[in-house]
């Protein structure tokens, strides 16, 4: 009986360890702790700081609690919200996530293309900068899917909080291609300057 206590409690221990999500996880987004022991609406909710979205078009991500009731663990990956949502390859990539938070590499050679915890310590919320980095054509409604750990034990977790959709904005991809263009063509003028004046 001492025996299977002392197991139960190392086994408690090693499920709060502060890893942050495994790329196993990936697919499924279900934290490897065991079956979920709560049911019902999350006291977690994702928000979006844009309903839309185009290539190199930051967007802000934001999860946090809806009642005041901290949670330890996080997982957010966005992907295209159809009938295959559950199954559909995580896109895009994260960036100015907080200390103690990291990207996750759930797309080949993208080590940002989801994001999550990297400690278990009490959170309120979190906050990161997303940006689509696909071609600027589009590939259908976007939505966050996210994971979250309560904690206390490591199977209060709830899954699929879903964010709002982002639909595809084609004129936010032609304002970019132009501020590249007069980007590049400032650059160009300049260097000549630079040269003539040298000369």
């Amino acid at each position: 009986m001492n025996a299977v206590l002392i197991l139960s409690a190392c086994l408690s221990v090693a499920l709060t360890l502060p890893t942050g999500p495994p790329e196993s996880a990936c697919n499924d987004m279900i934290p490897q702790h065991g079956d979920a022991t709560v049911s019902g609406e999350p006291p977690y909710a994702v928000t979006i700081g844009s309903m839309k979205y185009a290539t190199g078009s930051p967007v802000q991500v934001t999860v946090a609690t809806t009642n005041g009731t901290s949670f330890r663990g996080f997982f957010v990956q966005a992907r295209v919200n159809d009938t295959d949502f559950v199954t559909n390859p995580a896109l895009g990539m994260f960036s100015d996530y907080p200390e103690l938070t990291g990207g996750v590499e759930c797309t080949a050679d993208n080590a940002n293309s989801a994001w999550g915890h990297t400690n278990n310590n009490d959170k309120m919320s979190v906050v990161a900068t997303w940006t689509y980095d696909g071609p600027c054509e589009d590939v259908g409604d976007l939505a966050f899917r996210v994971t979250v750990v309560q904690g206390d034990p490591a199977t209060r977790y709830y899954t699929d909080i879903v964010s709002n959709n982002l639909m595809f904005d084609a004129e936010m991809c032609d304002t970019g291609a132009a501020s590249y263009v007069i980007s590049s063509i400032f650059t160009i003028i300049s260097s000549i300057m630079v040269a003539v004046l040298a000369y």
